[in-house]
């Protein structure tokens, strides 16, 4: 009887070891998870406070305007910061808002501890005309300055009606249209031109004027094709004398006409000299008849020597 009763006792014993084990196994990926998910929250907490604080900052690239010490002092970064808590975006806007000189700025982390920021320089590049002043800006349109005059020997852009007049802020107008010609016109003038261009008038987005070096006035009709339509009239201007003045027409869309200034107001000249006005009065000095008489002069504009002008150039 005793034997059967340790007999009993020993399969029960086992049994309760392999149920035990079993539970065991099932709760083992729970054990693995919460030792896991333990890890990663200390991990976490270690590197928003012991780990990746901040101990070099450094400012490269070109501001003279502003010390290094002061682009660090702009852009609220502190050593002991922390690098995963920070906000690059915010700190690069802050820096390119408040700074006016600074086109652009790059903030970067470098782990495990540094931060650098990449700074450029902000050039006065165009007088932009409105109703009340005159924008001062840069080569990317970021207003430099509001003021009621203009930066000699920069392009003066007419007619874009800005709706954006604050220093730091980019200039913008109400009319997307303007807004993408003069993206367009920033993005040509960007590059170095054969012959500069140092007004544009988009008034009239239908028929927008440029002159170029102050002596060829360019009507390039719409904002269609911005950049084919200068790259021809600088082909044209190129077959023109350098200190030649006068005004260039797009006509259809791969011609351009030039007419020499000079030809232009002899022209008009002969026009109004061929106009006569003939006065009668009687003796008490009342007028009996007045009549005018016009005399229509034709006159044939020969091409000059071989440069094109006064006709059509393809």
């Amino acid at each position: 009887m005793a034997m059967h009763d340790v007999e009993k006792t020993t399969i029960r014993t086992g049994y309760q070891n392999a149920k035990r084990m079993r539970r065991r196994k099932r709760l083992m990926p729970l054990y693995i998870i919460t030792v896991l998910l333990l890890t990663l929250c200390m991990g976490v907490a270690l590197s928003m406070t012991v780990f990746f604080n901040v101990t070099s900052i450094e400012v490269t690239g070109n501001a003279p305007r502003y010390a290094a010490t002061e682009i660090v002092v702009e852009s609220g970064v502190s050593k002991g910061d922390n690098l995963l808590k920070m906000d690059v975006g915010q700190i690069e806007e802050h820096i390119e808002t408040e700074m006016i000189y600074i086109e652009s700025a790059e903030v970067s982390k470098k782990y495990p501890d540094a931060v650098v920021i990449d700074v450029k320089e902000c050039r006065e590049s165009y007088n932009i005309y409105f109703d009340n002043g005159i924008l001062l800006t840069s080569e990317s349109g970021k207003i430099i300055s509001n003021s009621s005059e203009a930066v000699e020997n920069l392009p003066i852009i007419y007619g874009m009606n800005p709706t954006v007049l604050t220093p730091g802020k980019r200039v913008s107008s109400n009319d997307e249209t303007k807004n993408k010609i003069f993206q367009d016109f920033m993005e040509i003038m960007s590059n170095e031109l054969n012959v500069p261009i140092t007004s544009i008038d988009m008034s009239d987005k239908y028929d927008i004027e440029v002159v170029f070096d102050d002596r060829i006035e360019f009507s390039m009709g719409n904002w269609n094709e911005i950049s084919y339509k200068i790259t021809l009239a600088e082909a044209v201007i190129a077959r023109l004398d350098t200190d030649k003045e006068g005004y260039l027409t797009m006509i259809g869309s791969n011609q351009c006409s030039f007419r020499d200034k000079a030809s232009v107001e002899l022209a008009e000249q002969v026009q109004a000299a061929g106009t006569t006005t003939t006065t009668v009065t009687d003796a008490e000095g009342n007028i009996i008849t007045n009549s005018t008489t016009t005399t229509t002069t034709t006159m044939t504009v020969a091409e000059t020597q071989n440069n094109g002008e006064n006709g059509v150039i393809e």
